[in-house]
């Protein structure tokens, strides 16, 4: 019987790797990182973010829902994606990568997607996965899903233990608060998308304003705030 020289089985086992590597990444679609930061700081929850050189604060909560993805190219649809809704969470690394495989090899120019639950789903009710009333991010039926949650504490809120929370929600008229986010995309194909907070903690005055737990006009006039806070490079 003949020997099978053992460096020839290494080889074989090697050259196989290599193979099923380069055939998942030719295979992974589209990854895009989301990271939340704070005047361009990677958001560490519980960790003191300073506004100015007296005024700081920390988040212990950050959650948003990100839905209806749609790529575009001159303006026209290549891609679009349906009844698909993404709830990010800055305590789960995992949920702030997100995998378009259908987008693999896919040219375009522009990335649109919603921050928040567009008012169709909310009158359908709530479902399973990321909609599921489990994950906290529902109100009720009436008031619907919230579509971005932050919590902490800040010296300057007068509320219990320094508290805020703003729970931003609302899909009745005139309160719809879901907002549509359109950006340029780099040519690279492993994209990073980043929400910077600091516009919104510069415009909220937590002195003042500490709580927002329903829809009304200044959920929506902050949700708006969020989503001009998006932006986009490549990694």
């Amino acid at each position: 019987m003949k020997k099978v020289i053992p460096w020839l089985l290494c080889l074989g086992a090697l050259l196989s790797t290599q193979a099923f590597v380069l055939w998942q990444e030719k295979n992974i679609g589209l990854t895009v990182h989301f990271q939340p930061v704070f005047q361009g700081e990677k958001i560490v929850l519980d960790k003191a973010l300073r506004i100015s050189e007296k005024d700081s604060f920390a988040l212990h909560t950050l959650r948003f829902y990100l839905s209806h993805f749609v790529f575009l190219k001159n303006g026209t649809v290549v891609l679009e994606e349906k009844n698909s809704y993404h709830l990010l969470d800055v305590e789960n690394e995992n949920s702030l990568i997100l995998t378009f495989e259908e987008a693999q090899n896919l040219d375009f120019d522009h990335i649109q997607f919603n921050l928040g639950i567009d008012s169709l789903t909310q009158i359908s009710g709530a479902m399973g996965g990321d909609l599921d009333p489990t994950k906290g991010m529902f109100w009720t039926w009436q008031s619907g899903y919230i579509n971005v949650k932050l919590e902490g504490f800040s010296a300057k809120s007068p509320a219990r233990n320094h508290a805020f929370q703003f729970h931003l929600g609302g899909y009745l008229a005139p309160f719809q608060s879901v907002q549509t986010v359109k950006l340029s995309v780099p040519k690279g194909r492993n994209l990073q998308l980043q929400m910077d907070l600091a516009p919104f903690f510069e415009q909220v005055d937590l002195a003042k304003k500490h709580s927002i737990m329903s829809p009304g006009e200044e959920a929506v006039a902050l949700s708006r705030i969020l989503a001009n806070s998006f932006s986009i490079y490549e990694k």
